[in-house]
């Protein structure tokens, strides 16, 4: 008879929980119709057979990190700097040019020994065109130039070695958090079957209390059991999903995996 009675408190159970927990009693993927096929239901299927693999969610973390863009603006700001320190010199180096025209008029009075006037009017137009090249460099700057451009070349090198210390640090973020998500499913299946226990506990302690086999006291420690339990399934809950969104949002994508929990 406690068998039956088991049996079929169990099933009541998993379905009353479930309908309080996920809304509207499994996680829905997408936008598709509730069945077998596109439901997920945490205390029966594996959340990493329904999210990207590990590798794949490592690499989507590194394509859509902020932090990684960031770093990949700085090395390319470095390499045009680089470029700007070697041709520093040409800053030092001038082009002059001239062009010039002279225009003169003459006026000669000439007064030959006849006492006869001899005016002559005479007119010149020059042109005249100049180019130099010179370079002006101060010694500080042609003594300097070489430890300029390997300044600039470390810092791309800097750069670059902090980028990838930093994807290590996200691939490291990424399994820490994969696998944080399983172990918070597992105590949620884990706090889903001690809710189911402690029901069931619960109920027979109620009916022992209504035929006077047991006492107050163990009543209320049955009773004390019963909340710990659904207060600890709650927290499970909570955990498992802060734990699915937090890995969304540092892989960058959504799973539609979980559309809404109530």
């Amino acid at each position: 008879m406690r068998k039956q009675i088991e049996t079929a408190f169990m099933t009541l159970f998993l379905v009353v929980i479930p309908l309080s927990f996920w809304g509207q009693g499994f996680m829905k993927v997408g936008s598709h119709p509730q069945d077998s096929t596109v439901t997920f239901n945490p205390f029966v299927d594996d959340i990493t057979q329904r999210i990207p693999p590990l590798e794949d969610l490592i690499d989507s973390a590194i394509i859509h990190s902020p932090l990684l863009r960031s770093q990949d603006a700085d090395i390319a700001i470095w390499k045009y700097k680089v470029k700007t320190a070697r041709r520093e010199w040409m800053q030092n180096f001038y082009i002059d040019g001239l062009l010039q025209n002279d225009v003169w008029d003459a006026l000669t009075n000439n007064k030959t020994n006849y006492g006869d006037n001899n005016t002559i009017l005479s007119y010149q137009n020059n042109n005249r065109a100049l180019a130099s090249i010179s370079l002006r460099m101060p010694m500080d700057d042609l003594w300097d130039r070489k430890n300029r451009i390997k300044t600039a070349t470390k810092e791309v090198e800097k750069a670059m070695a902090v980028k990838d210390n930093e994807i290590v640090e996200l691939r490291k973020l990424i399994i820490i958090q994969y696998n944080q998500l399983i172990v918070n499913q597992r105590i949620l299946k884990i706090a889903n079957d001690n809710v189911i226990a402690n029901a069931l506990q619960k109920e027979m302690g109620d009916k022992e209390f209504l035929n006077g086999q047991t006492t107050l006291y163990e009543l209320a420690y049955i009773n004390e059991m019963y909340r710990k339990a659904v207060t600890d399934f709650e927290q499970a809950r909570n955990e498992f999903y802060n734990a699915y969104m937090i890995l969304q949002e540092i892989a960058g994508i959504k799973f539609n995996v979980i559309n809404k929990i109530d």
